[in-house]
């Protein structure tokens, strides 16, 4: 008997719930995090879910993160929950070093990067971390650039050398391996965390064929939340939202070509008990 297909309505829900109980969590310890991405722009212009998308993205600066993955992985340590954190840095993540993913383990999610590969895991949100930048231009880019070589070996070393970091962590040696290269990149985004910069970014945002990163954004953006309705419920927002969504989509109120009114290419099923 095969895995029954969420349809849309079902598959939209799921996701709302999933944002609900991590909002929960989140005021339950004080964590503080808004809306973002396309999230915040379907609250902002359609009070909900961008018609044509399906997924759901939040932020949250470096501290927050922390304080939430720490919580998170106390917490699930003494409760059963069919929510499963999959972290930022932890290897089992096939994002690993890009975002968190938060999912419903009584679903299965399927999704597509071109004919040949396929992740399976649940239907999820996204988190994305916040880290300080340097303000000036020429170290901005020179940042980024060392922050997407180190990601690029990630996931080298994540995806074809398993039996090597194994190996490597197994007997402590100083030889590059995931380990090795996890550190760095973390010691390279927690570079300007403490100096608390005026700047913030999800660092991996960097696209290097345009030498450009569309999420820098004021820190003190994100010293001043409001709540804001998404599909019927209250969610927190910075209350710069206006700021943030012209620094990423400019006139972020009009709407794209239908052509350009595309989701992810996911499958989404209910997993058998």
């Amino acid at each position: 008997m095969m895995n029954e297909k969420l349809t849309e309505s079902e598959f939209k829900k799921i996701l709302l719930k999933i944002l609900l109980k991590f909002d929960t969590f989140c005021k339950q310890h004080d964590i503080k995090y808004s809306l973002g991405c396309g999230t915040a722009l379907g609250a902002v212009r359609h009070s909900g879910f961008i018609p044509w998308d399906d997924d759901i993205d939040v932020i949250m600066l470096r501290p927050e993160y922390n304080k939430f993955e720490k919580l998170w992985k106390e917490h699930i340590q003494s409760y059963s929950e069919h929510f499963k954190l999959w972290a930022e840095m932890d290897e089992e993540n096939y994002f690993m070093a890009f975002c968190a993913k938060f999912f419903d383990t009584d679903t299965i999610l399927y999704e597509h990067f071109g004919k040949r590969k396929s992740i399976e895991y649940g239907v999820y949100i996204d988190i994305f971390v916040l880290d300080h930048i340097p303000s000036e231009k020429t170290e901005q880019r020179k940042y980024f650039k060392e922050i997407l070589f180190y990601w690029k070996w990630i996931q080298h070393f994540q995806r074809h050398f398993k039996k090597w970091n194994h190996f490597v962590r197994k007997h402590n040696l100083s030889v590059p391996s995931l380990d090795m290269i996890a550190n760095k990149l973390m010691n390279h985004k927690n570079r300007y965390n403490q100096q608390l910069t005026s700047l913030v970014s999800i660092t991996q945002d960097y696209q290097k064929k345009r030498d450009y990163n569309p999420s820098i954004f004021k820190y003190k953006w994100f010293e001043e939340f409001e709540e804001i309705l998404f599909e019927g419920y209250s969610f927190p927002i910075i209350k710069s939202h206006h700021d943030m969504l012209e620094t990423m989509y400019g006139e972020y109120m009009i709407l794209p070509p239908e052509e350009k009114r595309i989701g992810h290419d996911v499958e989404a099923y209910w997993r058998k008990k």
